[in-house]
This record gives structure tokens, C-alpha cells and sequence, in this order.
């Protein structure tokens, strides 16, 4: 049930964001992106009272928290089921669209000349406006694959998929690390999560106040950079001793979060520079899929990078003798962490500085197929890899195989 039931946020979070990009496109150059970024601000606001719930409803001991009494798990759910059914009357009364598609002029201009104006053209629209017409599935796939053929959008789907991949390479200690080291509880960490949500929220509120215009690359690589940079004080201090305190560590999550919310709402604005009218919808699903399947399939290589470690860095014990040279061993393997974040910058050139260049590398760049047969093959293959991989490591008798980040089933 919980399968099918992400399946159905999936779906409608697809279409949510289509309508954002169908909604930022109609924003001027200088402002376009405000309306992502207050839509990512609402959305984390809703994070924070859903962090609150959990927080305060599963804060018992059949969580690992210090509360006598918490809501059961089928209880919660049900909580969380509450505002979900509710976004179905609403969508359906709230949300107003109509069926359009968008013309390039010339395009509009030829239909005029073969006298269809008269049955159903409308006005000359100006750029980026559009018109009542029905469109055939054919000729929506071939709108984008004309889309998938342009190099822009290869490089936009390579920097989505291998920055991704690359800077979410990261060690499987983290856990352990904040769980028997730090000592972090629930209600603490519901806490610190609360407040750094909020700061999230202002961080996005920056962006779009003052931001909107800045470079791309240099936003992602300073927000990448510093939020390395101060994380590693506090992990590093948790790993050998010096520091074992929960808010001492959980502190390093108030002070990231405003960069890493300009991380976060910068990566999303070429999106909305590479959809065409009509096709908001795949383009958004297409290139934040390409992202997201990048986030399982770093956490594929990295059980494989670090399932080599000798001592286990999953096994508990090793955390409770706490010996220097498994502190040293766990220290490593965040370094490496550190040094995958800072090789994703390497990706940057592969994203536009900023809308006007996006929309010149749409324009100005050659299209092949062959461009659109490496995105369909980059996608494809992320996701099977990721599926299998992933599926291996769910099950008892497969989770053991060094593909799935074990040790070893002989």
C-alpha cells in the first residue's frame, strides 16, 4: 500500500509541477522563478507541520524517543492520509486549466495561410502564449523528440544525472555515527529539524528576493562548498571524541540550511528554460527524474564503495568498542564523502550560467537523434540499475551479494 501510494504522489507531483512550469514560463525573464521558489516555500512550510507530528506523535520508545505514550504507526498514517484526500476535491474544484498548446509563430503564420483560420486559429499570439487546439499523441511525442534531440537538453540531463550521482556519493556511517556517537534522539532531532526547516524556508525566500538573477554554477559551487566545509567540523569532532553531544551535532543543521536551500531551488530553475509550450509536464518529469534516479544509484555505489571497509562501517558493534583505529577507518570514509561532493562541481560547465544562455543554447546548439537516444539510454539504464540493485538489497537472501553492498553470500 505504501508502494501504491507513492506512486500516486509521484503522479501528482508531476502534474503539480507542470502547472508551476506552465506558470513560470508566463513570468518575465527578470522574475521568472519566483513563482518555483514560493511554491518549494509553501511546500516546506507543509514540511515543517508534518515534521512537528512526527516529532511529537512518534517521539514513544517503540521509536527510540523518551515519550511514555505515541501515536501508532497505522495511526499516523492515517493522520498523514487526512490532508491527502482532502487535495482531491480541491484539485478538482480549485485548479483551472484549459487544453492549449503553444505555437511557435511561423508554424501559427503556415496554418493561417491554409485557410484554417477561419475554422479554429485564433489571434497572432505573442511569444510564449497560447491557444485552443487538440494535438494528437504523435504529435506530442514528436514535439519531444525534437526536444530530446537538441544537445542543450543532453547537457542539462548529463549535469541532472552525473552531478547528482556524483555528489551523492556518500558513507554509510552517517548513521551509526549520529545514532551511537552523538546520541541523537527523536524529539531533539524532530526539533532541530523544525528549526531548520524554517531557516530552509528563509533561505528560499532569499533566493527569491534576491537571487533570481545570480549566476547558476557560482550559487551551486559557493553552496556547495560551504555546506561541506561546515559539516565536517562537526562530524569530525563527533568521530574522534572531542565533541559527543547531540545539539553539538545536530547544531551544524541550522547553520547549512539556508544555502542549502539556494543549492537546492537553483538547480530547478533551468527546468523552466528548457520546456517548450505543451510539454511542461514530461520536461519537468523527464529532467527531475533524471536527478532523483541519481540519488539511488550513488547510494548503490556507495554500499559498494563502502561495504569494502574492514571493520563493517554498518555494524553496530563497532560503533559501541569505538577503538581508534575503527575511528580513523569511519573518519576516512567521510573524507572521501567530502571529496565526491567537491568532484561534482566538476558537472557545472554542463549547466547554463543563467536563463539567457539557456535559452541560447536551445537556439544555437545542433540536435541529432543520436542526442536523444543517449537521454532516453542515460534515464533507461540509471533506472534499471537503480530498480535492481535496490530490490537486491531489500531481501534477506539477496542483501548479501557485494553487487547490493554486502559482503558476500559464500
Amino acid at each position: 500500500l505504501m508502494m501504491v501510494a507513492a506512486l500516486g504522489y509521484c503522479l501528482a507531483d508531476v502534474a503539480a509541477d507542470g502547472l508551476t512550469v506552465q506558470l513560470a514560463r508566463a513570468e518575465s525573464e527578470k522574475t521568472r522563478g519566483r513563482t518555483q521558489t514560493t511554491v518549494y516555500l509553501v511546500r516546506t512550510l507543509g514540511n515543517v507541520v508534518a515534521t512537528a507530528v512526527v516529532g511529537l506523535c512518534m517521539n514513544s520508545w517503540e521509536y527510540n524517543g523518551s515519550f511514555d505514550r505515541g501515536l501508532s504507526f497505522p495511526a499516523v498514517m492515517g493522520l498523514f492520509a487526512l490532508p491527502a484526500a482532502a487535495m482531491v476535491p480541491v484539485s478538482w474544484l480549485l485548479v483551472k486549466e484549459t487544453k492549449v498548446i503553444f505555437l511557435d509563430p511561423p508554424l501559427h503564420a503556415d496554418r493561417k495561410k491554409a485557410g484554417e483560420e477561419a475554422a479554429h486559429a485564433a489571434p497572432e499570439p505573442p511569444a510564449g502564449m497560447a491557444y485552443e487546439d487538440r494535438r494528437t499523441i504523435a504529435e506530442y511525442c514528436g514535439q519531444v523528440w525534437e526536444l530530446l534531440r537538441g544537445r542543450a537538453m543532453l547537457s542539462v540531463i548529463l549535469f541532472q544525472f552525473c552531478g547528482t550521482v556524483i555528489g551523492g556519493i556518500s558513507t554509510t556511517a552517517s548513521g551509526e555515527v549520529k545514532q551511537y556517537w552523538a546520541g541523537v534522539k527523536t524529539f531533539q532531532n524532530a526539533c532541530f529539524s523544525l528549526v531548520g526547516l524554517a531557516l530552509f524556508a528563509a533561505g528560499l525566500s532569499l533566493v527569491r528576493a534576491r537571487f533570481l538573477g545570480a549566476s547558476w554554477r557560482l550559487m551551486l559551487a559557493a553552496t556547495t562548498i560551504f555546506l561541506n566545509v561546515v559539516d565536517a567540523p562537526f562530524a569530525f569532532f563527533t568521530i574522534f571524541g572531542v565533541v559527543r553531544n547531540q545539539y553539538f551535532y545536530l547544531g551544524e543543521t541550522v547553520l547549512v540550511e539556508i544555502p542549502a536551500a539556494a543549492n537546492f531551488v537553483v538547480a530547478t530553475f533551468v527546468i523552466v528554460e528548457m520546456a517548450e509550450g505543451g510539454d511542461e509536464g514530461v520536461v519537468y518529469g523527464l529532467l527531475t527524474t533524471t536527478a532523483n534516479l541519481g540519488g539511488p544509484f550513488a547510494q548503490v555505489i556507495s554500499n559498494q564503495l563502502f561495504g569494502l571497509w574492514r571493520p563493517s562501517l554498518s555494524n553496530s558493534a563497532n560503533y559501541i568498542e569505538d577503538s581508534a583505529s575503527f575511528r580513523r577507518s569511519v573518519a576516512w570514509s567521510f573524507a572521501i564523502s567530502y571529496f565526491f561532493s567537491f568532484l561534482s562541481l566538476a558537472t557545472l560547465p554542463l549547466l547554463p550560467d543563467q536563463k539567457a544562455q539557456a535559452q541560447e543554447r536551445k537556439r544555437t546548439w545542433e540536435k541529432r537523434d543520436a542526442y536523444a537516444y543517449a537521454s532516453l539510454s542515460i534515464v533507461g539504464f540509471g533506472l534499471l540499475y537503480s530498480v535492481t540493485v535496490n530490490s537486491l538489497a531489500m531481501f534477506p537472501a539477496t542483501m548479501c551479494l557485494k553487487l547490493a553492498g554486502g559482503d558476500g553470500c559464500g
